[in-house]
């Protein structure tokens, strides 16, 4: 196990390198001048030439590469040029709020999805599992962003059930921990239906059934045991995504998340925010997924790494 978990933190070197070099040569090559965007259409050209000089955009591009690369080794990813504050700073204190918003989003579509899931294959060809199936396609079909809108001009515009948008307290979590989570209760329940159809078709199901155990116990116990892991792959990669993919909902909500600290970057041109962003995201992911694999071997002892 021990030597696993090393080379997969081995493999991350290349990886946020990887992702680091493409960042910063497309974000070289888009359209657009961050120090223009920092100061505004009627700054002169000496105070440009000044900016670009402190911020060392004249530098080549060797340079600034290695220049940046030098700060992420220490720890270091730069300064905003719109909040003038570290980068690092800036993202750990808009992750907890992140991490808030994918721990209820999971929560909400691990329950609903799992369960419609066992249901539908615990109770196969009938009319409720022809619904769970038929909603499941439905929440796949439907963009993040038409979800979160319908969802604040229904439940906040119209019943004033719920705010529009907003962190005040956990009660605003609620609409964009629903959109955000949606498309995973599509997935989470077709995926667990398939899983469960599959293992109840098994021989040790057929013995469980023979020694007089009840349905919903050999459903349960046995069959959902046994159906885990390909239920925890998909809890995996969707969690990873709501860490690293929610802007759109963050947005549409103001969710004070790292998310929309990336939008306002792109939006604001400011290219060390969206460096940083992207190297910070890309490396909770692939530790969300080194996390789900080690779970693995806890839900199926079967599954042993060397």
């Amino acid at each position: 196990m021990s030597r696993f978990i090393l080379t997969r933190l081995a493999l991350l070197v290349p990886t946020l390198l990887g992702v680091l070099m493409v960042t910063f040569l497309l974000l070289y090559v888009a359209p657009g001048d961050p120090v223009q965007a920092m100061v505004g259409e009627r700054a002169d050209a000496e105070t440009l030439a000044r900016l670009r000089a402190e911020l060392r955009l004249d530098d080549p591009l060797y340079r600034q590469f290695g220049h940046y690369v030098g700060g992420v080794i220490r720890g270091d990813l730069g300064t905003s040029y719109i909040t003038r504050r570290p980068i690092v700073n800036d993202l750990l204190e808009r992750f907890p709020a992140t991490l808030r918003l994918a721990g209820a989003a999971m929560l909400f579509a691990a329950v609903i999805g799992i369960s419609v899931g066992i249901y539908g294959a615990w109770r196969p060809g009938t009319w409720t599992d022809r619904v769970a199936t038929f909603v499941a396609y439905l929440g796949i079909s439907f963009p993040v962003y038409w979800v979160g809108l319908i969802l604040i001009l229904v439940f906040a515009v119209h019943l004033r059930w719920l705010p529009p948008s907003g962190s005040a307290n956990p009660v605003y979590l609620i609409l964009p921990a629903i959109t955000l989570g949606m498309r995973s209760i599509a997935f989470l329940s077709r995926m667990t239906r398939a899983a469960m159809q599959e293992v109840l078709q098994s021989d040790f199901i057929r013995t469980a059934r023979a020694k007089g155990l009840s349905q919903s116990r050999v459903v349960l116990s046995h069959g959902f045991r046994n159906a885990l892991l390909p239920v925890v792959t998909v809890l995996g990669l969707d969690f990873g995504s709501y860490l690293t993919g929610s802007i759109l909902t963050e947005t549409i909500f103001s969710w004070p998340g790292v998310g929309r600290y990336v939008l306002t970057a792109i939006d604001k041109r400011d290219l060390p925010a969206i460096q940083g962003s992207i190297l910070f995201l890309s490396l909770v992911f692939v530790l969300v997924n080194l996390l789900t694999d080690l779970l693995y071997a806890r839900v199926d002892p079967r599954v042993a790494y060397d």
